[in-house]
């Protein structure tokens, strides 16, 4: 028999695994970890890893790196260590980040061997737990994302389910507990190499300022297979509202949205059903709550409620006087994308007015391609103006001029001095 292209056999290899981990909820895989080092799979992870890109772990290996090592080399010599059984992670690279409130997200960076592991780890158990997650899941799945946790609340509003829970898990990333976390994931694997590979991604620790910190809790936000082991700790609680059958009307239509560690709760009636079955499974789960952000309100005309960098408005349609559902941008999503545009486009910028248009262009097909979503035509347009008056601004300056050379800078003139793509992405939005 013909043997199948690499691409092809990982594909029906997945597909396999996912048909039985489907049609047996209740079987365990073994004999998984001799896969995660064939040749085509390495090979695979490692175009996945060289994809995302990405800094450079404690040890300071780049890509390139690797390139004039040589890719073969590399992934063979890595090959015969997973093989033998002396692979053994070395700790992340501990960054920080800004988040929206002004505090700082901590990132862990893992060596470039570290990623093709765990992308290989991931190829193999991703169609496994894939069976097992629910439906109301939406972050960091194949197949899924933020769009579709965004039409579904969507729905549910206009179907009624006005009664809000808006959860927010406090540090959760930081704070999942490892023990509990492997047995959920020895539920489906039996493999006693890949739940001690396992264990020791999540035991390796991190480095920051030069020290090596061992870590007791948590999964390392940046490393490849810990949206995974975030979901698989996590799918109890959407397991349980599934198990329940609050979704039928008869139980008050009460529906979980869950996007990473990102919850919200809608119900037409008997909220608190769903808010206890919540409460229950933190705790089992040894998570916690952050209350000052965690709120429960019902979204009357004129309330609104904010999710995954949308706003959900409720107002009365001038022309029917029934209730309607807005979709837009939420006030914060604005002020980000204002921030950023100042950041991009400035006088002070040693960069030609071109080059930061071209850094701006990039920005705005990724916001637009986001928030396409909804109803938010007016939003986009107050966003275009504030573009077209920033460029003007910077355009203006360099001239030695001050103001924004409104009526001596013509748009025609803006496009054809840059010769860019500004005009289009100024005109979607």
């Amino acid at each position: 028999m013909r043997e199948l292209p690499s691409t092809e056999w990982l594909r029906e290899f997945r597909r396999k695994l996912h048909e039985k981990a489907k049609a047996e909820p209740k079987s365990r895989f073994y004999s998984l970890y001799d896969k995660t080092y064939r040749t085509e799979m390495l090979e695979e992870a490692y175009r996945k890893a060289k994809a995302n890109g990405g800094a450079c772990g404690v040890d300071g290996e780049t890509f390139e790196d690797v390139k004039k090592k040589g890719i073969n080399v590399y992934l063979a010599e890595l090959q015969l260590e997973m093989k033998e059984r002396r692979y053994v992670p070395k700790p992340v690279r501990r960054v920080y980040i800004p988040k929206p409130n002004g505090k700082q997200r901590p990132l862990g960076i893992p060596t470039i061997r570290d990623r093709i592991v765990q992308t290989a780890f991931l190829l193999v158990l991703e169609p496994i737990f894939e069976a097992d997650f629910a439906d109301s899941s939406y972050g960091f799945r194949p197949q899924k994302c933020a769009h579709d946790a965004v039409r579904e609340i969507y729905k549910y509003l206009n179907w009624g389910c006005i009664e809000v829970y808006d959860v927010d898990l406090e540090k959760y990333f930081d704070t999942v507990d490892h023990s509990k976390l492997m047995k959920l994931v020895a539920r489906r694997i039996s493999d006693g190499q890949i739940l001690h590979v396992i264990r020791q991604w999540l035991d390796c620790g991190y480095v920051e300022d030069g020290q090596h910190r061992q870590s007791k809790r948590g999964t390392p936000q940046g490393g490849v297979i810990s949206p995974l082991l975030a979901n698989i700790y996590l799918n109890p609680v959407d397991q349980a509202f599934e198990r329940k059958g609050l979704g039928a009307i008869r139980n008050g239509s009460i529906h979980l949205i869950r996007y990473a560690d990102d919850m919200i709760i809608l119900a037409q009636r008997n909220l608190k059903e769903g808010i206890a079955l919540l409460d229950h499974y933190v705790r089992r789960l040894d998570l916690r709550l952050n209350r000052e952000k965690t709120r429960r309100l019902k979204l009357s005309i004129g309330e609104s409620v904010d999710f995954l960098g949308f706003r959900f408005h409720n107002v009365r349609s001038r022309k029917t006087g029934t209730r309607l559902i807005l979709v837009r941008p939420s006030p914060r999503s604005q002020e980000r994308f204002r921030a950023t545009v100042r950041k991009h486009i400035h006088h002070s910028i040693p960069l030609r007015v071109k080059e930061q248009v071209e850094n701006l262009n990039r920005y705005l097909h990724g916001w637009m391609g986001y928030f396409r979503l909804g109803n938010g035509s007016a939003t986009f347009r107050k966003l275009a103006h504030f573009v077209n008056k920033r460029v003007r601004h910077v355009i203006w300056r360099r001239r030695g001029r001050r103001g924004y050379g409104w009526g001596k800078l013509t748009s025609e003139y803006i496009y054809g001095q840059l010769g860019l793509f500004y005009d289009y992405h100024v005109a979607r939005l």
